[in-house]
């Protein structure tokens, strides 16, 4: 966790969960998400996959604290294999000191920053494992349990504002729908 008391820590973890309570879009719940992850546990990056439908590998993957040029670079986003990928095969909190240490590691690809703390927590709705939010690169050392703490309740708060999104884009949708046979009736 950044260098500050436990009190501003938990403040801040609150503030965000506030935040997301009211949020119905789920990019923007997103990019909250990553920034307060960054912020909280002091990793200079974030990310966070979304599995395909057979929770196989990663269908999205979004980032923060890379800038476009950095992104570029790299090239393809990562798919989940290698050490994403054992948070999809094995979903629970996975903390590293050394990334490249990991046996399940194969490297970066060129153009690729330098990482080596890694933390790793899944994002479950309902029971199924929707994505994982990654952190990488500790401002100060390696990541602590009490990052892993704030890393897995940012992603329960990210589960359970996701489906909130959902629902209201369902009820919307069906709202719309209604309007339209009302209008289509008139």
């Amino acid at each position: 966790m950044v260098e500050s008391s436990e009190g501003e820590w938990i403040r801040r973890l609150l503030d965000v969960g506030r935040a997301l309570t009211t949020e119905l879009q789920t990019a923007v719940v997103l990019d909250r998400v990553l920034e307060a992850a960054r912020e909280i546990t002091g990793a200079r990056y974030a990310a966070i996959g979304i599995l395909n439908d057979d929770q196989t590998e990663l269908e999205q993957f979004l980032t923060s604290g890379i800038d476009e040029a950095a992104r570029r670079s790299i090239g393809d986003l990562p798919r989940g294999r290698g050490v994403l990928g054992e948070l999809i095969k094995h979903p629970h909190p996975l903390r590293l000191s050394d990334v490249g240490q990991h046996p399940s590691s194969y490297g970066f690809p060129a153009g690729h920053p330098p990482m080596r703390s890694f933390l790793g927590v899944p994002v479950v709705i309902h029971g199924f494992v929707w994505g994982n939010l990654y952190l990488t690169e500790k401002a100060q050392g390696e990541f602590t349990e009490a990052d892993e703490e704030a890393a897995v309740i940012l992603a329960e708060w990210t589960a359970h504002d996701i489906e909130t999104a959902r629902l209201y884009d369902a009820s919307e949708h069906g709202r719309r729908e209604l309007e339209k046979a009302l209008l289509d009736l008139a």
